[in-house]
């Protein structure tokens, strides 16, 4: 926007300097030189812009990616999303076997405590038979004795 301001001043500057010359061909030959320089000038900028924004157009060009970039990045974050949702699943998988494993652990630990306990008891319950038993025999015995004596003559 500056360059054709500048252009167009340095026109008007050549032509008000033209006119300020004695002979009026050498201002028109001075005034076509001016303006031959200027259009020259305007051309030069016009193809140095023109450079420029395919330069820049290159580099936009060079660094947006393509699409099978893209493709290529988006295929690589599915496979690496996948294998983490292996690698989680295997992780889930070992875990809930420990847990099974410690589950039957448990149970196999809890029947044989319960198998223990209820020996114990038949032990226990045996034992509480003999001693009623034996305590009942002997009551009984004391009874005879009691009853013999009482019946005994005299």
């Amino acid at each position: 926007m500056n360059k054709p301001f500048v252009t167009a001043l340095l026109l008007a500057a050549t032509l008000g300097l033209a006119a300020c010359d004695s002979e009026p061909q050498d201002k028109l030959d001075s005034a076509k030189k001016s303006l031959s320089d200027a259009t020259q000038s305007v051309e030069e900028a016009a193809q140095k812009t023109q450079d420029a924004a395919e330069q820049k157009a290159e580099q936009l060009a060079e660094q947006t990616p393509t699409s099978t970039e893209i493709i290529d990045a988006t295929n690589q974050a599915v496979e690496d999303a996948a294998q983490s949702t292996q690698d989680a699943a295997a992780v889930a998988k070992d875990e809930l076997d420990d847990a099974i494993d410690a589950s039957k652990e448990a149970a196999a630990q809890a029947k044989e405590n319960i198998a223990n306990a209820a020996a114990d008891a038949k032990d226990s319950a045996k034992e509480t038979a003999a001693e009623i038993k034996k305590e009942s025999s002997d009551a009984i015995d004391a009874a005879k004795a009691k009853l013999h004596e009482a019946t005994k003559p005299e």
